[in-house]
Parts: C-alpha cells; structure tokens; sequence
C-alpha cells in the first residue's frame, strides 16, 4: 500500500532568491558604511539564520517521517506527528513576526529610497547632459573649422594683394629696403639743393671786388633759389642789371 502525498523535492523552496539575497547582503555589509539600512540587514540576517534552523530541522523530521511511511511501511507515532505540528505553528508564528517588524520599516526606508531615487535620478541627469554638452561643444568646434578652411583661401588672396598696394604691410626685409632708399634719395635731394646753391650764388666776379651804384644791394644767394630749385637771375624782376 502506497500513501498518495507530495514530494519534498517538489515544494516551493527558492534557493536562488535566498542565495542571491544573502550574496547581495553580505558585499552591502563588508563595504563598511553604516546606515539604518546596513543595520536593518545585520539583525535581519541574525533573526533569518535562527528561523532557517528551526525549518531545516522541521525539515528533516518531516522527511524521514514520510521516508519511513512511504519506502519503510512503518508506523508512525502520532505523537511525533502532533510534535512537528506544533513546532510547525511555532515556527509559523516567529516567521510573521519578523516578517511584520520588517514591514513595519517599510515607511522608514521609503522615504530613505526616494531621496536616494532622486539623488541617483539628478546625476544621471547630469551624466547624460555633460556627455550631450561634450558631444554639441565639439559639433560647433568642427562647424568652425570647416568655415575657417573654406574662408582661408580668401583670406589669404586679400593679404597678399594688399601686401602690393600698401608698403607698410609688407615684410620687415620690404620695410627697411624702403628706409635705405628714402634715405638715398633725401641724401641726393640735399646734394643737389647743395649744388644749386653754389651755382647760383658764385660768379665770375668777386663778391668785394664789385662796385655797384648808389641804394643797390647785391642779392643773398637765397634769393635765387626756392623749395630747392634755382630760380633764373634774368627772370627775377628784383635783380638789377649788374654793371661790368
């Protein structure tokens, strides 16, 4: 005779959930940083590992019972069956409990998570907007260089026609050429100014050596020339007919 029941191997046990929680509650607590939270998981853990316990012997019991009535055919005390039921109560009881005290922090750690939400939402938001920031700064850097390389040419062309039709914007070799040469040339306009004076002013006649008539005056040789060029004698109205 076989007893219809439930495989142990069947029933709801969620050992990746817990694993994954416990993985998870064990890097929270060994970075080191306190908070009501960090503080909330250390008591948890505590409280979960004494209850766990308890169901792993439950458990245990619970199996060989149903290995003996099962493979073994034995009969089971009901005595040990109400024991195991009772504990099972027992144990029920602690497991809502704990599991009210836990969701009686709810309210705490909510308003916790939404400041927390928020912080987390404003640096991703400043995040996203520093790379859009970065990636528009650059945009505009490459729009400038392209107008610059397009305009260039232009630029370039406009200088050097410039550069001929104004010598002062010329090279600094074109601007001391061109102080050498006006140079030269002022030396040579003085030369010259030196020349038309003594031509102008020396004769074939001795200065003391002349006699001239009553109320004559002899002129300067400054009379002769003006701005630099030798005035003809013959055609100044003020010199007099010189006797010889």
């Amino acid at each position: 005779m076989s007893w219809p029941s439930p495989s142990l191997s069947e029933m709801p046990f969620g050992r990746r959930p817990i694993f994954h929680r416990y993985i998870c509650t064990k890097v929270l607590l060994a970075e080191g940083r306190e908070s009501p939270f960090t503080e909330h998981c250390r008591n948890f853990e505590n409280g979960y590992r004494v209850l766990q316990t308890e169901v792993q012997r439950l458990k245990d019991e619970v199996q060989e019972m149903h290995r003996d009535l099962t493979k073994h055919h034995s009969l089971i005390n009901t005595d040990t069956m109400d024991k195991i039921l009772e504990r099972s109560l027992i144990i029920d009881e602690q497991i809502a409990s704990q599991y009210s005290a836990v969701q009686t922090q709810r309210a705490v750690f909510q308003e916790i998570w939404d400041v927390t939400f928020q912080r987390v939402t404003n640096e991703q938001e400043i995040y996203e907007a520093q790379l859009h920031d970065l990636l528009q700064l650059k945009q505009e850097n490459s729009y400038l260089t392209t107008i610059t390389r397009q305009i260039g040419p232009y630029i370039l062309s406009i200088a050097k026609v410039k550069e001929r039709l104004e010598p002062r914007f010329q090279k600094p070799e074109d601007d001391r050429m061109d102080t050498i040469v006006k140079i030269c040339e002022e030396n040579t306009m003085t030369t010259e100014q030196r020349s038309c004076n003594e031509k102008s002013c020396s004769a074939v006649y001795d200065r003391d050596s002349l006699i001239l008539p009553p109320g004559e005056t002899l002129l300067k040789s400054s009379d002769f020339c003006w701005q630099g060029k030798p005035i003809n004698i013959s055609e100044t109205s003020c010199c007099k007919e010189l006797p010889l």
